[in-house]
């Protein structure tokens, strides 16, 4: 039974957008995406330092935007902390892998000194995006929350068909009113952890907006749980993770 509420719950932690759990036609993704994510573990003593020296470095993925090199980009800092877990984070979004390549050239110099120096850990993500969706913001605040699953051995196909069938649209409706700013469905070009893994990051627009999409989740889960037993059955329960963090800057085109 715990087992049970338990996968429940992790369920609802990827469902909690405030989805209708009714099923809407998938439409295509015409565009293709790649997004990349750099990690960084600060020491919080240098905190204010690294936000300070990362604010600066602003204007140039503004730069990368206004000439097409980027059509999103963003940084946050984590509010949910664990004993090993990374600290800030940031996040740009392309449409080609070349796009990707030139943009990590244009920003590499500045990411090499200063403050960058004092990081304990770093990691980055390529992601190749499956869904994408973004509200044109030039100077952007949030909360970003992002889900992953593990897929099963086998059932990868099906969890992208379940989250483009399910989640992807309302995501869309919530887009159009306001409630979200952006939302990307990524699996890893560079497989740097197991294949299989998935990730769902959505940007709110507040944490008013976050708590608006969750009101209505126990009761769409209680109207229909197919979605949620589906997720369940298609992937790892244990290897499920949630993130929370407040967007400091965001950009999309």
């Amino acid at each position: 039974m715990l087992k049970r509420i338990g996968i429940v719950f992790a369920c609802a932690s990827a469902l909690a957008l405030g989805i209708a759990l009714e099923a809407t036609p998938t439409s295509a993704q015409d565009q293709t995406y790649y997004t990349y994510v750099s990690e960084w573990t600060v020491p919080r003593g240098q905190w204010a330092a690294f936000e300070k020296e990362r604010d600066q470095s602003n204007a140039a993925m503004q730069r990368l935007v206004a000439d097409g090199t980027i059509i999103a980009w963003g940084n946050d800092i984590n509010l949910v902390h664990t004993e090993d877990g990374f600290t800030q984070e940031d996040f740009f979004v392309a449409t080609s892998r070349a796009a990707i390549l030139k943009a990590l050239e244009s920003l590499r110099p500045g990411a090499t000194g200063g403050v960058y120096t004092a990081v304990t850990k770093h990691r980055d993500y390529f992601m190749h995006t499956l869904a994408h969706g973004g509200k044109t913001s030039s100077g952007g605040t949030g909360i970003l929350r992002v889900v992953s699953w593990q897929a099963k051995p086998h059932e990868a196909e099906a969890l992208v068909e379940v989250v483009k069938k399910y989640i992807v649209p309302e995501l869309n409706a919530q887009m159009a009113d306001g409630t979200v700013l952006m939302y990307n469905f990524d699996n890893e070009e560079i497989h740097t952890d197991p294949q299989g893994v998935y990730f769902l990051a959505i940007i709110y627009a507040s944490g008013d907006a976050m708590d608006k999409a969750f009101e209505g989740l126990l009761t769409d889960l209680k109207a229909n749980p197919a979605v949620g037993d589906a997720i369940s059955n298609i992937t790892v329960a244990e290897a499920h993770r949630d993130s929370l963090a407040k967007v400091t800057a965001y950009q999309h085109k």
